[in-house]
């Protein structure tokens, strides 16, 4: 890698780490917190995480668009300043209606900074060793999720959840102007100089073209499913431990711990995927999560919930790097803003509803057993559908061998 993608590596881990960092990383903190001043129930505190994916999934088409043929670094500024001045927002907001309004808009300024952006921007600027750099890239996710869960735990129990809020904005704004302004070069969509010398193999691929693809419906339905169970049960892990006697500052600490685990699993998995399967690789992670669930309806006290989520956050880490990798080399690096931006809307279902839907069995059932049947179902569901996708795959390979050797 030369210095020039190097920097484009950091910025975008970076910028992940403040837009995932600062909004569904650390969600699940804020939840409780805003319930009880507000005098709502979970299911209404809950509400937030599912306007933020509602939007998150809407915009990412365009957004992707944005990335494909404008500069990246302009959507990457964007994307920091309206999170900045939205977290502003929500630290003053004195109703559930400004909170919800303030979620819906940092539903529009994450894809600008978290995984769709960094997927192009890395597929851009990488050839070679493409998963690896995703992999590196995509260590901004836990890593945020870490610092800002422990920083708002400590925060939120100190001074109050506003006083976290304001202080998330002040570290989004300084630290991801900064990144961007130096990492990011302004002709992105020119090769870096290591790779300049090796031909491109991309095809265009627009939405249309895209919807009909068995393959990309596959994959996206997968993503879908891994994404946004991952999303609507993050949502409510600090919930699920003041349950089970924890404070809101211990509820960080292993929240923190379960988003720094998934470093493991950004960096094996995004390496491995350079040199094994991608389908199976995500059988595996969706088959470990939902065995943790398993542990967690069963586990008696704080000690084994906190193993089994530590575990969770290890699969967790692999999702963004091998589905990155394996969406740049069905559809191309040039397609990859659009392809991934389209595939964000499967999360829909998902990102959007379960939030809501857990918050509400726990309100109705005292517990989230419930809950994490459901979940369990869920991903049951994701191994199913990449299995099929593993055929389509072998399919689609003999096909392409068919003609070689007629």
């Amino acid at each position: 890698m030369d210095r020039r993608t190097r920097g484009v590596i950091a910025a975008a881990f970076i910028a992940q780490a403040l837009g995932i960092g600062a909004t569904i990383g650390a969600f699940s903190l804020f939840v409780r917190p805003i319930a009880d001043g507000f005098s709502a129930t979970t299911f209404e505190a809950s509400a937030g995480l599912s306007l933020i994916t509602m939007t998150l999934a809407m915009c990412g088409v365009p957004i992707g668009g944005w990335l494909d043929r404008g500069s990246p670094r302009h959507v990457m500024f964007t994307g920091c300043t309206i999170l900045g001045a939205t977290l502003l927002f929500a630290s003053q907001a004195q109703s559930l209606l400004q909170l919800a309004l303030a979620c819906l808009v940092a539903g529009v300024a994450i894809p600008m900074l978290g995984p769709l952006t960094t997927a192009a921007v890395v597929s851009k600027a990488t050839t070679a060793e493409r998963g690896r750099a995703l992999g590196i890239a995509n260590l901004g996710v836990p890593i945020g999720g870490v610092v800002f869960a422990l920083m708002g735990g400590t925060l939120i129990d100190a001074s109050g959840w506003r006083t976290a809020l304001q202080t998330f904005a002040i570290v989004v704004c300084a630290v991801g102007y900064t990144a961007i302004y130096f990492g990011i070069p302004k002709d992105l969509g020119a090769q870096s100089t290591d790779e300049a010398t090796k031909p491109s193999t991309d095809d265009f691929w627009p939405p249309g073209r895209l919807v009909k693809s068995p393959i990309f419906l596959l994959i996206a339905v997968a993503l879908g499913i891994g994404m946004g169970t991952n999303a609507g049960w993050i949502s409510q892990a600090a919930s699920f431990l003041h349950d089970q006697g924890a404070t809101s500052q211990i509820a960080g600490v292993i929240i923190g711990a379960t988003q720094g685990s998934m470093l493991i699993g950004t960096l094996y998995l995004g390496a491995l995927v350079d040199r094994r399967d991608a389908v199976m690789i995500l059988i595996c992670v969706v088959a470990v999560q939902g065995m943790c669930f398993a542990i967690m309806m069963t586990g008696p006290g704080l000690s084994v919930v906190t193993a089994a989520l530590v575990v969770f956050g290890i699969a967790a880490g692999g999702y963004l790097p091998v589905f990155g990798h394996l969406i740049a080399g069905q559809f191309g690096a040039a397609n990859m803003g659009r392809t991934m931006g389209l595939a964000n809307l499967a999360m829909l279902p998902f990102g959007f509803g379960l939030p809501m839907i857990t918050g509400g069995m726990r309100d109705s059932g005292g517990d989230y057993q419930g809950a994490m049947l459901l979940c369990i179902g869920i991903l049951s569901c994701g191994i199913a559908v990449l299995v099929a996708l593993s055929r389509k795959l072998k399919e689609s390979a003999l096909e392409v061998e068919q003609p070689k050797t007629a």
